[in-house]
């Protein structure tokens, strides 16, 4: 539910799991959020070196590509517990509630589904690119190091989805990020 302004609402907690959910997912936005002002910061300073001839931050764009996956990563979880991750809810918006949870749980079951698919090929991804020792051209970053830090929000993205489907399948469980 959004108010009249498209700003999303704020988590209200139900109980223990949803409450470290909450907080996992909010610590994890905070750092994607950070992730991303460092590397503004590292663009503006790459920028206006090359403007003054100072020069430009070596790797600038390799850093960036890596970060700027991280980062937007870090904001899955939050977004997964809020429900507001993309979907389509054209059809069972004007529902009633009975047949609209487990139509929207049968979908948070999809969701937990193919964010395991994501854990489960980044890791195997990760790990092939340890293997291979690949790394960046300018700096030589492995690139192992950043696939295998999108394995944490993409996990805690799945754990959020399989809450939000155990709470869509119990009638008497409020739904996170809906307001009751």
């Amino acid at each position: 539910m959004h108010d009249p302004m498209g700003i999303p609402h704020d988590l209200v907690e139900h109980d223990r799991a949803e409450h470290w959910l909450i907080l996992a997912g909010k610590a994890m936005a905070i750092s994607g959020g950070m992730l991303f002002v460092a590397l503004i910061a590292m663009s503006l300073v790459s920028i206006i070196g090359r403007k003054l001839g100072f020069g430009s931050v070596n790797g600038d764009i390799e850093l960036m590509q890596a970060g700027t996956a991280v980062a937007a990563t870090a904001f899955l979880p939050y977004c997964t517990l809020l429900g507001e991750h993309i979907k389509v809810d054209f059809f069972t918006e004007n529902m009633r509630d009975s047949l609209k949870r487990p139509i929207d749980g049968v979908a948070e079951v999809l969701f937990a589904i193919v964010s395991g698919i994501l854990v489960w090929r980044t890791v195997l991804s990760a790990i092939a690119t340890y293997e291979s020792e690949e790394v960046t051209t300018l700096v030589s970053l492995p690139l192992w190091i950043p696939t295998a830090l999108l394995v944490p929000g993409l996990f805690l993205m799945m754990v959020c989805a399989i809450y939000r489907a155990y709470a869509h399948f119990h009638p008497t469980k409020n739904i996170p990020g809906a307001h009751k």
